[in-house]
């Protein structure tokens, strides 16, 4: 242990990744000729030397703005996943064996029939990269298939999805640089640029099962019901199967689904909604004075002669951070109320009136949060930050920055880093039965509030996440 409460090997690791970002490496070796294993010659535990390599350096190498060490990386990877392929074949066989024991038999055969349908792709394009690295080498790896085939066939294949599996940027970073390499040695190519919202058709299609199925195997923890399943391999078996994207597909249960409450026994469905709180409490006594006096009237002179009396607080002695909230809905209203009276048909007209919608009456939104400081709502479509995050995160390889799902608006912290903490959906129509209103208000924008929930609680206990509460508003007129 050294001075500074690292161990040797942590120090040497440091030095080393300090030397090669530095380029000083370059004096006496090139990319080709690079020898990573000479450096933990010496060390007692090798294990544990690999892994620090694996997830510290290679992960470091590959971020390096130098071409050089970019390209020191990659072959880094490839060269040692094959080096792990048998052991985590063994390791990801017996994952999805337990798997499958705890579905029911009708729909085990299913998953089973899907996972050789998914992993079809994968066995061309591990024959290819075989093929490209010398025939005395395919043909050694084609044995050892064939071999691994006859004993479990079934097995095998599966298992060939978790391999090339692509990680959440919230998995643990410890093993992200050593499954990275493994994708990529078994793809022969870099990762595949997929996200299930960026699709334009509803069709839950074969490429989409296999990231789906990529993402169920790596999952570590699961939550546990009292009939001794997990929620997560309930939503796994019936998203499978599942012709249409859905927001089971990013293992959220939406509680208003009757599809999905039906998936769930009676007393696992109160053990999953016995903590949900919708409630929204209101702590100023004139604000909630006002809005019932807002409640109770049924003309628009009735409401014009509350807004007419407004609180004394709003007055000289008004204070933003104290007085904001009562002085809005004194504001919101009565804009509302402009907007009703104006002289053109806007409630029961055709004309294509969603930023009219969005700008005027649910524009109150935008000031609605005027008196937070740091925070924002950005209009317009444009894209969310945590899903820009997750999908550049995930494609490490790629030169070319990915862009995020968009939405109609955000509310935006912009305090010492950017966060998104609402997104908003609208629409021309509001119509429950439409195209439109399905893909945004049952899927989409579930989708990027899961994007926003996960960025917030990656480093929280679950007592914490527990309290948070993300938002999402849709928005739409009924014309009549």
């Amino acid at each position: 242990m050294s001075k500074q409460g690292k161990t040797t090997l942590e120090v040497a690791i440091e030095a080393l990744t300090t030397g090669l970002q530095n380029g000083e490496y370059f004096t006496r070796t090139t990319p080709k000729d690079f020898d990573a294993e000479g450096f933990f010659t010496g060390f007692q535990d090798q294990r544990k030397a690999r892994s620090i390599w694996s997830s510290v350096v290679i992960p470091r190498l590959m971020s390096s703005n130098h071409g050089e060490l970019r390209k020191i990386g990659l072959s880094l990877q490839k060269k040692w996943a094959s080096k792990s392929y048998r052991k985590q074949l063994d390791k990801a066989r017996a994952h999805v064996k337990a798997v499958l024991e705890s579905v029911h038999k009708h729909q085990a055969k299913v998953l089973d029939h899907s996972y050789k349908d998914l992993c079809h792709t994968l066995e061309i394009q591990e024959a290819s990269m075989s093929h490209t690295q010398g025939s005395s080498s395919h043909s050694e790896n084609h044995e050892e298939e064939d071999s691994s085939k006859d004993q479990d066939v079934d097995t095998d294949i599966t298992t060939k999805a978790q391999l090339k599996r692509p990680r959440d940027d919230h998995n643990q970073e410890s093993d992200f640089g050593q499954t990275q390499g493994i994708r990529q040695s078994l793809a022969g190519q870099e990762p595949v640029d997929k996200d299930l919202d960026t699709v334009h058709s509803d069709t839950f299609s074969d490429e989409d099962k296999r990231a789906f199925t990529n993402t169920f195997l790596a999952l570590k923890k699961k939550t546990g019901l009292p009939s001794g399943k997990t929620v997560e391999d309930i939503l796994f078996t019936e998203g499978i199967v599942r012709k249409q994207h859905d927001l089971i597909h990013s293992f959220v249960i939406d509680v208003d689904d009757e599809s999905t409450r039906a998936l769930f026994k009676s007393n696992d469905w109160s053990f999953i909604v016995a903590e949900q709180d919708e409630s929204v409490e209101l702590s100023d006594c004139d604000v909630i004075a006002t809005l019932e006096r807002l409640q109770d009237v049924n003309s628009i002179s009735s409401l014009m002669d509350i807004l007419n009396q407004r609180h004394l607080r709003l007055g000289k002695d008004f204070r933003m951070e104290r007085d904001y909230d009562l002085k809005w809905l004194y504001d919101a209203v009565s804009k509302w109320i402009d907007m009703y009276m104006i002289p053109f048909p806007v409630f029961n007209s055709d004309a294509p009136l969603e930023f009219f919608w969005r700008s005027q009456v649910w524009g109150v939104l935008d000031s609605l949060f005027f008196d937070l400081p740091d925070i924002f709502m950005i209009g317009g479509e444009g894209q969310g930050l945590e899903s820009t995050n997750r999908r550049n995160t995930q494609q490490l390889s790629k030169s070319r920055k990915v862009g995020g799902s968009k939405s109609d608006g955000y509310l935006r912290s912009f305090g010492a880093s950017k966060a998104d903490i609402m997104t908003i959906e609208g629409g021309r129509n509001w119509d429950p039965f439409a195209k439109k209103y399905k893909s945004e208000a049952g899927w989409k924008i579930g989708r990027q509030l899961h994007d926003i929930f996960r960025a917030r609680t990656v480093d929280q206990d679950a007592a914490w996440c527990k309290q948070l509460k993300t938002y999402g508003i849709i928005f739409g007129v009924t014309y009549g």
